[in-house]
């Protein structure tokens, strides 16, 4: 049997079709058999406050493509340029790696990998900007 398997702890919260699940007890296993389910891991999520980054606006945008609140055709002329832009300002060659494979899995129509990848590219604009400011 095929379908995406969500492990959670208990207490943690997922947004599935713009319902928040919580687990409760001592955790659980969900399988998602309908293929194209918007699901977005509320520990994953981004707060539209905390998006006060150029990466953080990014991955507030992937994240309503995941949740289902915004088509990718509706985000990418958002994202493309703020990807151009994240691209030129990165100077590592691992970072720019990350900006590319946002915008790969996005044209691929992934959101999800996109987001992950753009988890990765928050940590290191934080170290980034922490190390800039002090």
């Amino acid at each position: 049997m095929a379908g995406l398997v969500l492990k959670l702890r208990e207490g943690e919260r997922v947004l599935v079709n713009g319902a928040v699940i919580e687990s409760t007890g001592r955790g659980c296993r969900l399988r998602v058999l309908t293929p194209g389910t918007s699901i977005l891991r509320m520990r994953d999520a981004i707060d539209p406050a905390q998006a006060d980054t150029p990466v953080g606006r990014v991955g507030h945008v992937v994240q309503m493509v995941v949740a289902g609140d915004m088509t990718l055709e509706d985000a990418l002329p958002q994202v493309t340029p703020a990807l151009d832009a994240l691209h030129d300002a990165f100077v590592d060659a691992s970072d720019r790696a990350l900006v590319r494979t946002v915008g790969e899995e996005l044209a691929a129509g992934r959101p999800y990998p996109a987001l992950r990848a753009v988890q990765d590219l928050r940590a290191r604009e934080g170290a980034l900007l922490a190390r800039a400011a002090g």
